[in-house]
């Protein structure tokens, strides 16, 4: 049987880790398992120390390491210098191309659409685009003004004419209107593209990102006279949440409830800085980067797990929390209202916006939601139990992986 020749491509920057890369490794692990595909990662990298490009076999795989250059913003802004950088990485890749049949380009970054586009011209292939995140949704981190605008656009006083606001770039509504097939990993990111785009699209699957499973029976619970111990893991950057939860953490305490909150992850050291700064009453301990070993360990001995974010698609710290079996409070937004359920999976918390103030977590509410699972054992194991059911049913690499290669099949 002639195989299917597989090329993940995504764009990313050196030493980092970000949601999409955690995706792409766990999917390669699952793809190891598939005789039929042969698979390629061309990974597109902002650095400043690599200067060649570098095709190396790897645990099954084959990776493709191309550096990009660092004016990349500038060249994808210009069509012409757009077209002749894809031209250098097409002559790259060519001699990856010669011979094969059945070949995917499945790409995890939008921009990447017009490369995907220039190899199409050039080789019989299919395009998939997918849409591990909502882009105007990343201004909360950079352009909390624009941010305020579109969501206002969005939730406040949609109609089909502003929708088409809320697609940024015309690369972005290439990428969802000329692909030969999208995937999205929630429904709301399938919506947000029905929504936003008048043009026909191409067939949509929603596939929810899924992780493998490596469950421990987790420790006890605190011990008498020992605080309940929380963790966040994840960027720390505004739209994580994470100065939410530590104003919450200072009504807790005032209500002389102990606690301990693990800070795992890192991101913008001066918001990190500033953040622990501001809150060094709180009983606080920050952990940095860890290794997935090393987390593991965290979510083993912790009581709660907190998740705070003002907009999320598919989170892995909230698959890693489910599947570590943690009570999960987490905020109603996005993919996270769709993964849980209130009082059943998770405790929930609003948002609210308004024009003054911008998208905000209700403090309140999120304080009472702690001291709810510090004072109710049972609601923790009851949590902790259907959480990790749910996980089970829902969210493995085994289910990711079959829905995604069902969709490799269907397009060849």
């Amino acid at each position: 049987m002639e195989k299917i020749n597989l090329f993940l491509m995504d764009m990313s920057e050196d030493g980092t880790t970000t949601g999409v890369t955690r995706y792409l490794e766990t999917l390669l692990r699952g793809l190891s398992a598939c005789s039929d595909i042969e698979v390629c990662w061309v990974r597109l990298v902002h650095s400043k120390n690599r200067l060649f490009h570098r095709l190396e076999q790897v645990n099954g795989h084959r990776e493709y390491i191309i550096p990009l250059p660092l004016a990349m913003d500038s060249i994808l802004a210009e069509s012409y210098w757009n077209e002749k950088y894809n031209l250098v990485v097409f002559h790259l890749l060519r001699p990856l191309f010669e011979g094969k049949k059945k070949i995917i380009i499945h790409t995890h970054t939008l921009n990447l659409i017009d490369l995907a586009l220039f190899i199409r011209s050039k080789v019989a292939c299919k395009i998939i685009t997918h849409l591990h995140c909502i882009p105007w949704k990343g201004l909360y981190n950079r352009n909390m003004e624009h941010f305020n605008r579109l969501y206002s656009t969005a939730y406040m006083h949609p109609t089909p004419e502003t929708d088409r606001e809320l697609i940024l770039s015309d690369w972005e509504l290439r990428s969802y209107t000329l692909a030969d097939r999208i995937i999205c990993v929630t429904r709301c990111g399938a919506d947000f593209v029905r929504r936003g785009v008048v043009e026909s699209l191409p067939p949509m699957s929603i596939i929810p990102n899924g992780m493998d499973d490596f469950y421990e029976k987790r420790s006890s619970c605190c011990k008498r006279g020992e605080p309940i111990r929380l963790v966040y893991a994840g960027a720390l950057s505004p739209s994580k949440g994470l100065s939410f939860i530590l104003e919450a953490l200072r009504g807790v305490k005032q209500r002389e409830y102990d606690t301990l909150l693990q800070i795992a992850g890192n991101g913008n050291t001066h918001f990190a800085h500033s953040l622990l700064v501001q809150y060094s009453d709180l009983n606080l301990k920050y952990l940095g980067l860890l290794s997935f070993e090393q987390l593991k360990d965290v979510y083993l001995n912790s009581d709660i797990g907190v998740i705070a974010s003002l907009q999320e698609q598919a989170s892995y710290v909230a698959v890693e929390m489910s599947m570590f079996g943690l009570a999960v409070i987490t905020t109603a937004v996005d993919g996270l209202d769709e993964m849980f359920e209130d009082g059943v999976t998770a405790l929930k918390v609003d948002v609210s916006f308004s024009v003054d103030t911008g998208l905000k977590v209700n403090v309140k509410s999120l304080e009472n939601r702690i001291i709810e699972l510090i004072e109710d054992r049972k609601k923790r194991q009851k949590l902790s139990c259907n959480v990790r059911r749910m996980y089970l049913q829902q969210l493995t690499l085994e289910q990711m992986t079959e829905q995604t290669v069902t969709v490799y099949r269907q397009l060849i």
